[in-house]
């Protein structure tokens, strides 16, 4: 990516493997489905390993981001770090329309978002220690 990111995710406090991995973020998009109006449409670097998802050799780049806490919002994020649902997109289409269906995403993992990659790592070296 050319630009600064906007953010920096990761689900290290969740899971480990390849999603605790701190990743850099840049927002594509708001997105809706028929419960709320503030998901949001990332693009994620380095990429996550598809093989885990049936994919093979395709990793995948961008997945959408939920507030998990209920009165929390993506647009704006107000308090850091922010928990929130991450899922990987099955419909490749909703990148364009900006609306899917629980049918055309799959969560994959808790996460949460920083403002800095300093603060995603420590969250990371924390889970690894946590699990040895």
């Amino acid at each position: 990516m050319k630009t600064k990111p906007d953010f920096f995710l990761s689900a290290g406090g969740e899971v480990t493997g390849d999603l605790a991995t701190p990743r850099a973020c840049w927002t594509r998009g708001r997105m809706n489905d028929q419960i709320r109006d503030d998901h949001m449409l990332i693009e994620v670097e380095p990429p996550i390993i598809g093989q885990t998802y049936g994919l093979g050799g395709r990793d995948i780049t961008n997945l959408i981001l939920s507030a998990r806490h209920q009165g929390d919002t993506l647009f704006p994020i107000k308090e850091w770090p922010c928990h929130v649902y991450v899922a990987r997109i099955l419909d490749d289409s909703i990148m364009k329309t900006l609306i899917f269906t629980k049918e055309q995403v799959e969560v994959i993992a808790w996460g949460m978002i920083f403002p800095t990659v300093e603060e995603a790592n420590a969250l990371a070296k924390e889970s690894v220690r946590n699990v040895t």
